[in-house]
Parts: structure tokens; C-alpha cells; sequence
């Protein structure tokens, strides 16, 4: 059950608290199911696998025909190739061939995996918000200040910018992207695995409807 008051704090572009934000019970205030959030990552995981690991079967060793050495006399176990997997530089049984990992996973357990992924970092008041992007300068210098004076400096923050593609946000992602530690997406991309992978979520107060959209569809 949702909770009814979920809020979050809200920060200028200089790193000033400036107050709360009421967020969506429906998205940021649900019970964590932690099988759904398991679930995603492995689903994310395995979608990621390349899955190009291979070995050679006997039929695609070349040689192999000609007896290795005559049947008796030689005091070894009799052999008839010198391909088989019994013989050093042989064959290989049973071992990995190219595949896919991917299995289906239905867009109702997906969905509510990213409410119970941003319910928790919320409930750990790990999710704070942006007031806007219009400052931003694009240097490294004057993000790295404004994550510091959030007290977000020297850990792994997830930025989530809208999904818009303006001059403001390019300017706010170049500054933010040469910080170690810190991944910028928009909120169309933000996903299960990297929210679980980050400590704090920094959401520009513009994506936080957008992501509202889309993660409360599963409510």
C-alpha cells in the first residue's frame, strides 16, 4: 500500500536547500518488492551478456583422421584420433557455445520494479531534486561545486535530466559527465539496475513529472 505523504528535498542550482517536493505515492511511496528488483537486474544483466563464448568440437578440429600411434607395443592406452578430448590439444566436450541470455520479463513486473527501486531510495531519503538547469555553465569546475554543496560529492549519483534535448541540458550534462562516479540519463533511460548501482538519485525538478508518467502507469 502507498504511502500518502512522500516528499523529497529540493536544492537550487548553487546547492541551497530550498525546501520539499511532494512526490507520487503511487511511484515513490510503494511497498519495495525486492523479487521484482532482483528480478530486473538479472533480466538487465543477461540482456547485457554478450554470449559469443565458444570451443572447438571435433568436427571443427582439423586432422584428427590418422592414428596417433600404432594400437600395441607402445604401452599406451589404444587411440584411434588425435583430436579426442582424451588427448592434450584435443576436442572439448560439452563446453559453451554462442547463445543468448535474454529471457522475457512482462512490462507490468519491469514497471513495478522502478517503483520499488525509487520507493526505497526515497524511503533512505536518498532521492533529492534539482530546481532547474538554467545556470549551468557546462564546466567540470561549477557542477563539481554544486554536487559538493548538496553533499553528494565522492559518491555514485545517478542524474536523471528530461528527456528534451535543449541547449540547458547539454551544458548541465557536459559539466557533470568527466565527474567520476557520476551517470548522467534521461528519464526515459533510467532504469532498475542503475538505481540499485548508484547511493544517491539527483532528478532535475523537470524529468521528475516525466518519470511520474512513465513509472506510474504499473499503479
Amino acid at each position: 500500500m502507498a504511502s500518502k505523504d512522500v516528499n523529497a528535498k529540493v536544492f537550487d542550482a548553487a546547492g541551497k536547500e530550498k525546501g520539499v517536493v511532494s512526490l507520487a505515492p503511487a511511484v515513490f511511496g510503494t511497498t519495495v518488492k525486492a523479487e521484482l528488483v532482483h528480478g530486473t537486474v538479472r533480466w538487465q544483466r543477461a540482456k547485457r551478456r554478450a554470449g559469443t563464448h565458444d570451443v572447438l568440437t571435433r568436427s571443427e578440429i582439423k586432422g584428427g583422421k590418422k592414428k596417433p600411434f600404432k594400437q600395441k607395443g607402445t604401452g599406451n592406452a589404444r587411440a584411434g584420433s588425435s583430436v579426442s578430448p582424451l588427448m592434450v590439444g584435443g576436442a572439448v566436450v560439452h563446453g559453451p557455445s554462442p547463445r543468448s541470455y535474454e529471457f522475457r520479463l512482462s512490462k507490468k513486473m519491469r514497471r513495478g520494479a522502478l517503483s520499488s527501486a525509487l520507493s526505497a531510495k526515497t524511503a533512505d531519503e536518498g532521492l533529492v531534486v534539482l530546481e532547474g538547469m538554467e545556470s549551468a555553465t557546462g564546466k567540470t569546475r561549477d557542477a563539481s561545486a554544486m554536487l559538493k554543496a548538496m553533499g553528494l560529492a565522492k559518491q555514485k549519483v545517478l542524474v536523471i535530466v528530461p528527456n528534451e534535448a535543449t541547449e540547458q541540458r547539454e551544458k548541465f550534462s557536459l559539466g557533470l559527465r568527466n565527474i567520476k562516479g557520476v551517470t548522467v540519463t534521461p528519464s526515459a533511460g533510467v532504469n532498475v539496475y542503475d538505481l540499485v548501482n548508484s547511493s544517491k538519485v539527483l532528478c532535475v525538478r523537470a524529468a521528475l513529472a516525466e518519470l511520474e508518467t512513465r513509472a506510474g502507469k504499473s499503479a
